[in-house]
């Protein structure tokens, strides 16, 4: 705030400067106008100082040169103090949008494209920042002006300024109009900006299988219709805010015009002087740059409105999945989890559990299998508390994962999915996010259990190789095994692993299964797999089909049944 104070205060003396200059102007044409001996009315100001002569002129362009210092300074202190106070407000709202996506609900995040998140942190954000600084750098300093014109031009010819006071209130209605309509087109550009960025960031992603299915024209007119959009939707808003300032120009001319004419008469008629003329001139020409800007400041600002309204949208959302506020801590986790007859439907408003109900007692192995889209994901999500149940229960040691506090009930899980995800660091930093601030030893003694070693070792940076975006520059075997490493060194008491081992060969498979079943003594392991050669050891078998348990038990049990486990275990041995 302080910034814009300052700034606000720096726009006011840039304005004062400016008309300081203009009314030392209208003197220095009275004196003028005296040397060459006409007549001037006795009262006029410029006998206040002095008699009329060269000196007086000297003083009065050394007042115009010092008052030219005066708004230099002040106009570049408006800009600085200005830009710094956006600019710093920017990063705040910034910071504040990503931490209420971050803490919010996961369902949001979910639910709509990366490239609308990234578009209102960028596009809009910058839209913002262009309204904010012209509304702080124009503002003030024109309002101050336009006002400190008027009141001189009042002074020095009431009747003239009368002109002006008529003609230029006429035009800012259509100019308020074209403002609101600017405000409607800028949103939809915005968003559709969003889309044009999802579907880069999709095309680049999956590059892959553009060039090996041949899409590159598919691609590329898919894009370019994106291109498109986004240029019509532009020109749409150019031509509104191309409109204000033809309406402007031809409202100063016709002031202008007014002014010549009636100044010239006045003039003749002695009821007005030289000085009264420049000064006037000078005057008009001070305030109308700064009404132009006034009056394109209104469709600037609509933009940045439209553009706060999507940034807003989001820091006004209120998280649904959130803490009670008699939530509690969960200290000394044993890991017993139990789900009782629990559904969920997903925003969307597929069903996906229907009265799921199982349980794993402390230090269990469960694996869940079943079909694509039984439900299987979901239960990590609710056991996560990303989602909450429809209906039912989801127990953590007997306690209600909704009566605890969110960040203890994911203290105490570590996950690995099939997506492993990778941050843009270094091998050793990704395997430190288990747990922030763990020593080198402990995240090398991860990488060893997670059989990672070997292929660090052949890396020329080692541990502190960049991992790439997503992890790209790893295989998919290798960023499996990196985020395996980070779930062993979170040593939390419960282990969650959803196919953390699809994208290794057999040969790692076998090794990192072996160190599992050693780290996983002592732990509650739940591990969804549709290979059922890596859950056949488990203590316990749930079969999920259709949101529901449909069987439950040991490998060779559920086989010799002919159910559904029997039927999948089937298929693939055949």
């Amino acid at each position: 705030m302080g910034w814009f104070v300052t700034g606000t205060l720096a726009a006011v003396v840039t304005s004062l400067a400016g008309v300081t200059q203009m009314v030392l102007v209208k003197f220095v044409g009275d004196t003028l106008q005296a040397l060459i001996g006409a007549e001037l009315d006795p009262e006029s100001l410029i006998y206040r100082f002095g008699m009329p002569g060269v000196s007086l002129i000297i003083i009065l362009t050394a007042g115009i040169i010092i008052a030219s210092i005066l708004r230099a300074g002040s106009l570049y202190g408006m800009t600085l103090f200005n830009n710094t106070g956006v600019q710093k407000s920017l990063v705040d709202v910034q910071n504040a949008q990503f931490a209420s996506l971050t803490r919010g609900d996961f369902a949001r995040l979910s639910s709509a494209a990366s490239g609308d998140f990234v578009s209102r942190f960028i596009n809009d954000t910058n839209a913002m920042r262009d309204a904010g600084l012209r509304v702080a750098n124009n503002f003030t300093k024109g309002v101050v002006t336009v006002i400190g014109a008027f009141v001189s031009m009042l002074l020095i010819d009431w009747q003239l300024t009368l002109i002006m006071l008529v003609a230029y209130p006429i035009a800012f209605g259509p100019v308020i109009a074209l403002g609101n309509s600017v405000r409607k087109r800028a949103k939809q550009a915005q968003k559709q900006v969003g889309e044009v960025t999802s579907l880069l960031s999709e095309g680049f992603q999956s590059g892959r299988v553009v060039k090996a299915y041949g899409l590159e024209d598919y691609q590329t007119d898919r894009v370019g219709r994106g291109f498109m959009e986004r240029a019509a939707l532009y020109l749409k808003v150019l031509r509104d805010k191309a409109a204000v300032d033809p309406i402007l120009e031809v409202t100063g001319g016709v002031a202008i015009a007014g002014v010549l004419g009636f100044s010239a008469w006045r003039i003749s008629m002695g009821d007005s002087t030289l000085g009264d003329f420049i000064g006037f001139l000078g005057l008009i020409g001070l305030a109308a740059p700064e009404i132009r800007a006034l009056g394109t400041l209104n469709a600037v600002a609509q933009e940045g409105g439209a553009a706060a309204d999507r940034v807003f949208e989001v820091l006004d959302d209120e998280a649904v999945v959130r803490d009670a506020p008699d939530a509690r801590h969960l200290n000394e986790v044993k890991g017993a989890i139990s789900f009782n007859n629990v559904e969920f439907a997903y925003p969307d408003g597929s069903l996906a559990l229907k009265g799921l109900s199982f349980q794993a007692h402390p230090g269990e192995t469960v694996a869940i299998v079943g079909p694509s889209g039984a439900g299987k994901s979901t239960v990590f999500n609710l056991l996560l508390r990303l989602y909450d149940a429809s209906a039912g229960e989801v127990l953590i040691d007997d306690v209600p994962v909704t009566a605890v506090k969110g960040a203890d009930l994911r203290a105490n899980m570590s996950l690995v999915a099939q997506d492993a995800a990778l941050f843009d660091d270094t091998i050793a930093a990704n395997i430190a996010l288990g747990r922030l601030g763990a020593s080198r030893e402990d995240i090398e003694r991860a990488a060893a259990l997670a059989n990672a070693t070997d292929f660090i070792a052949a890396l020329p940076d080692g541990y502190e190789t960049q991992v790439g975006e997503l992890g790209r520059n790893l295989s998919g075997g290798q960023r499996q095994r990196i985020a395996l490493a980070r779930a062993i060194l979170r040593d939390a008491p419960i282990l969650m692993l959803d196919e953390a081992t699809s994208a290794l060969d057999a040969d790692s498979e076998a090794k990192v299964q072996a160190a599992l079943a050693d780290f996983s003594k002592d732990r509650t392991t739940l591990v969804i797999a549709h290979r059922l050669s890596t859950v056949r050891n488990a203590d316990h078998i749930v079969v999920v089909e259709d949101g529901r348990v449909v069987e439950s038990g040991g490998h060779d049990e559920l086989v010799s049944s002919g159910g559904v486990y029997a039927r999948l275990a089937e298929l693939q041995l055949n």
